[in-house]
């Protein structure tokens, strides 16, 4: 019965992670990302390097806290705020936070996914998320979608905590998650993102570790590059896979996915 209870009480938290509701297990899982996610999504709009005149697009921005840091440098210039996320929560808790921006017309929030952009082909200077991708069902699609509204010059930004992530795998709450950074980066790679790398940083005010995976759109085809497919890179997913194999925390986390 306990290890029932337990079974269920897991599976709430991991799907409310995948797409929170409202409710007590949302809440909760919510509650659980806590501080770190602060740190990620304000570091994350801080190595986007964002200019007053620059449009940016958070992909499922949660409670909206990336959104907020990334309004407060664009509202007094030309910019604009779009964030697009899977939960109707969220996007109703956002828009509260945001209720100046929104009614300014300086934010645009939209209820869906990465694999539907609801914007215009080059119509953004930066992209940001964080603790996003690994829920993206179909990463082919995302990738196709956010390089079509990527403008030439854009940069991505996709930061994370390994050490986090090594934590909630342990407890089972990443069961409908895809961590592997490797994949991801390779994926845009693969896709015709340029200058893909990933950088460890430190949050300035707690001292805090996490990672960023940067990526560029330096030129477009004039037609859609066809995606390779997962066993036609592994060359390349290999080179990748050596370099984070270094850091102890991605060795752990990877071990840990594999069980």
């Amino acid at each position: 019965m306990a290890g029932r209870l337990r079974a269920w009480y897991t599976d709430q938290i991991a799907s409310n992670l995948l797409v929170p509701r409202k409710g007590f297990f949302g809440w909760l899982a919510m509650k659980k990302q806590g501080a770190v996610s602060r740190v990620l999504e304000t570091n994350a709009v801080k190595l986007c390097r964002l200019k007053p005149d620059h449009k940016v697009l958070e992909i499922g921005f949660g409670s909206g806290l990336g959104l907020q840091t990334a309004y407060n440098i664009i509202k007094g210039g030309k910019g604009v705020v779009y964030g697009v996320d899977p939960s109707l929560h969220m996007v109703s808790s956002a828009s509260r936070r945001l209720k100046k921006g929104v009614q300014d017309k300086k934010v645009f929030l939209f209820h869906g996914t990465a694999e539907q952009i609801p914007l215009n082909t080059d119509s953004v200077h930066r992209v940001f998320h964080s603790d996003c991708y690994y829920f993206w069902p179909l990463m082919r699609p995302a990738m196709r979608e956010i390089f079509r509204v990527m403008q030439p010059g854009a940069v991505m930004v996709t930061v994370m905590d390994f050490q986090r992530l090594q934590q909630f795998q342990k407890a089972g709450y990443l069961k409908y998650a895809r961590i592997d950074p490797v994949k991801y980066m390779t994926c845009l790679e693969n896709y015709g993102f340029s200058n893909v790398r990933l950088e460890y940083h430190k949050d300035d005010r707690t001292g805090q570790e996490f990672q960023a995976i940067y990526s560029e759109v330096v030129e477009k085809p004039a037609h859609d590059p066809s995606m390779i497919s997962d066993d036609e890179d592994e060359e390349m997913e290999r080179e990748v896979k050596k370099l984070l194999d270094e850091k102890e925390d991605y060795r752990h986390l990877t071990k840990t996915r594999h069980k």
